[in-house]
């Protein structure tokens, strides 16, 4: 029996869609490399090293780590159980964690207690390689819809087990990745186990060429995150202490538009309940900015949390320019918006969250990316879909002027989440299946 904690290289057969991948993937980086110094001034530069291949630690540990990828925050918190579980069932293991964006990297630091933390590489394929044989993984694990060619070929190469992890394939990703069909089913056949969502998931990543042998459904991660692994209570802060002795109504993971839509269906709200309190939170760092920028447009009464002080009488929006307090201000929530379900090419963002907190959970049209979640608050009666800030805030109005059915929806959400709670028990299950099985093969 052969002991792959180390694994060498293996010849991979490559098709001419993979060749030609790498060839583009190099020729990119080769013109971009000129620029990285200066684009290691910015906000998106930070770590630049690591996007190379290069700094952040190297493996942790004598033993090979487990390494989780992870494309951004959402993804991250969502691996938070699927990482205690994962600790649970193997005392020791090593986790490592690499994410695609600089937030991401930030909230995995702050969240998973993983041995290492870093941006993963271009994907490259040099850089993949070098990182591969530097990290020395027992197992690569993919949070969603994390399917990198040359990492996930790299990985094969030098005889790494690859676990997709929660698949999702939205209708226009599926589209999408039809375009390149020989590469998708070069890259889908180095994949050992493709964990999918939904039953809808699992055939679209079959059509895509995956092998239905190693397709399995086994639910959404995000449903086993247990808010009380991310809840700090109203009174650690000053802030959420005020806003908890009022309606509070949350915009989560908003885009450009959606905080205006949020702002004019309060607008409808205030004239009947002046005390009534909004905390908008878009979803990029960068565009706090713009948000403070188009609320002082507005001419409302509002404060950042960064520069919060004490409460005023008029104050009426809060704008969450911080990273990792959501969970703190959702706890004490009336309502919670969820963002980029205005925006087809966003198609939503995490509907559940809200849910796990027991809150009534409103979303627009569009939530492609979260299909599944959406589908199963709205048939718990849990969620409310919302087609403009008219919608919004007549489901907001029912909240304040019935509070039982605010209760009720929220606890029809816990449900829904509760039902699925044992998720990442059986992912974890089936990463550590694949790493004995790894580890013991001739």
């Amino acid at each position: 029996m052969r002991d792959k904690s180390s694994p060498a290289p293996s010849p991979v057969s490559l098709p001419l869609s993979y060749t030609l991948y790498d060839a583009l993937g190099l020729a990119v980086w080769a013109l971009a490399f000129p620029a990285w110094p200066v684009f290691a001034f910015t906000r998106w530069g930070r770590y630049w090293l690591e996007r190379l291949g290069q700094g952040g630690q190297s493996n942790p540990a004598t033993e090979s780590p487990v390494w989780i990828h992870a494309a951004s925050v959402g993804e991250v918190l969502a691996a938070e159980p699927l990482v205690r579980e994962l600790r649970e069932r193997r005392p020791g293991l090593p986790i490592f964690v690499s994410t695609t964006s600089v937030p991401g990297r930030e909230a995995a630091s702050h969240h998973l207690g993983a041995d290492s933390v870093r941006l993963a590489p271009l994907d490259v394929a040099r850089l993949t390689d070098a990182t591969i044989r530097k990290i020395r993984p027992r197992a690569l694990v993919l949070i969603e819809t994390e399917l990198w060619p040359a990492l996930i070929r790299s990985a094969k190469r030098a005889g790494v087990p690859v676990v997709l992890v929660s698949g999702r394939i939205s209708e226009r990703a599926a589209a999408r990745y039809a375009r390149i069909p020989k590469l998708m089913r070069a890259m889908l056949g180095f994949v050992d186990l493709c964990l999918m969502q939904s039953a809808v998931d699992a055939e679209r990543i079959c059509a895509l060429g995956a092998d239905p042998r190693k397709v399995r459904v086994l639910g959404n991660l995000k449903f086993a995150r247990q808010a009380s692994t991310v809840v700090a209570q109203p009174g650690e802060n000053a802030l959420a202490r005020w806003l908890a002795q009022q309606p509070l109504f949350v915009a989560a993971s908003t885009h450009p538009g959606e905080e205006e839509l949020v702002l004019q269906a309060m607008a409808r709200i205030w004239p009947t309940y002046p005390r009534a309190r909004l905390l908008l939170a878009p979803r990029r760092p960068e565009r706090f900015k713009a948000v403070a920028g188009l609320l002082q447009h507005w001419g409302m009464a509002a404060v950042r949390r960064s520069e919060f002080c004490e409460p005023t009488e008029d104050l009426r929006v809060v704008l969450l320019d911080t990273l990792g307090e959501l969970p703190n201000y959702l706890s004490c929530a009336t309502g919670v918006f969820v963002g980029g379900t205005f925006d087809p090419r966003v198609g939503g963002h995490n509907v559940l969250e809200p849910a796990l907190f027991g809150k009534p959970v409103a979303f627009g049209p569009h939530t492609e990316h979260v299909a599944e979640a959406a589908k199963q608050l709205l048939a718990a009666r849990a969620g409310e879909r919302v087609h403009g800030e008219e919608d919004l805030a007549a489901h907001w109005m029912r909240l304040l002027r019935q509070p039982e059915v605010a209760k009720e929806m929220g606890l029809r959400g816990r449900e829904v989440v509760a039902e699925q709670r044992d998720v990442a028990v059986r992912y974890a299950a089936e990463i550590c299946r694949c790493i004995e099985h790894n580890r013991t093969s001739p």
